[in-house]
């Protein structure tokens, strides 16, 4: 398409022209509205695929292509991608997030009395003064009641679904399992009074933490644009899935959101996506999350 009272070069016209831009009819195009916006008068011709202007105007007409393209070289820039392409296949979200559901059938809900809740809950005391740091990650698999249990399921199940598409099914659920028990960890640390706490929306907010974290310093230069949007997407998932509720651990998510962000940045900085990408180890890493767990609860049960 060419642009309007663009005259076209026809064989009867005095050639008392030169070229100064050829090649296909989109370039001409641009080259054409450049030199439309600087006045300079110039005709196409179709047939030689070639852009000419009067002999007096070339050297003018050549300096506002050449700068032109030159200040628009490298525009537009390439938008942030993952290192590497989505994984194929569809992770086992169905299994694990049924898995959470099967076992709250074995646990039921949360009371002091049920031996579930003593041994595996979130107990500050427990884990900072005796040292049982495996209630990190057994209040995991924990929920306190059939909606606590429901919206875990629904919300986390999307969105651990995307990230086990994004950085595989085993990797997924390794960064999600240590994320969490970062985020616990950092929770009761910082606070000054006794808490307990159960369920898998601490790791379900590192999995929204991940996934800003991965597209941080994601372009070829640093700006503050593209610093700023991936943590307001995060933060603003944060504030209007996390910070609601009677029961609301509000400083479970935010620390688990902070620690998913950086093990986002870290996995994508050392180039873990990459050196995991085999199906093979993700399958083996997958594994090794089922048995962390495993363990976890096995040394629960030893106290």
């Amino acid at each position: 398409m060419q642009p309007d009272n663009t005259p076209i070069k026809n064989s009867n016209q005095e050639d008392e022209n030169r070229i100064v831009a050829s090649g296909p009819p989109g370039h001409l195009t641009i080259c054409s509205l450049v030199l439309s916006a600087v006045g300079i008068k110039h005709f196409i011709d179709l047939s030689h695929s070639s852009l000419s202007v009067p002999i007096e105007s070339a050297a003018a007409a050549k300096y506002q292509l050449d700068k032109y393209f030159e200040e628009n070289a490298n525009w537009p820039e390439p938008a942030p991608s993952l290192p590497v392409q989505p994984h194929a296949g569809n992770p086992p979200t169905i299994v694990t997030i049924g898995g959470l559901v099967l076992f709250y059938l074995i646990t039921g809900p949360w009371s002091e009395r049920t031996p579930w809740f003593i041994n595996g809950a979130i107990d500050s005391q427990a884990i900072l003064e005796q040292g049982e740091w495996w209630r990190l990650v057994t209040a995991l698999t924990l929920h306190a009641d059939q909606v606590h249990l429901v919206g875990n399921c629904i919300i986390g199940g999307f969105l651990v679904h995307l990230l086990c598409k994004t950085v595989g099914s085993g990797l997924g659920w390794m960064l999600l399992i240590l994320c969490g028990a970062m985020g616990n960890y950092i929770n009761i640390a910082l606070r000054d009074t006794v808490h307990y706490s159960v369920g898998f929306s601490t790791s379900i907010f590192a999995a929204i933490g991940i996934f800003s974290g991965l597209q941080l310093f994601a372009g070829r230069s640093f700006s503050l644009k593209q610093f700023i949007i991936p943590l307001g997407a995060g933060a603003g998932l944060l504030a209007f899935l996390g910070v609601e509720g009677e029961r609301t651990d509000l400083g479970a998510h935010f620390f688990g959101f902070l620690c998913g962000v950086g093990m986002g940045v870290l996995v994508r900085q050392v180039g873990l996506l990459r050196r995991t990408a085999s199906i093979s180890l993700q399958q083996k890493l997958y594994i090794l999350g089922l048995s962390l767990v495993g363990i976890t609860w096995v040394l629960a049960w030893q106290q």
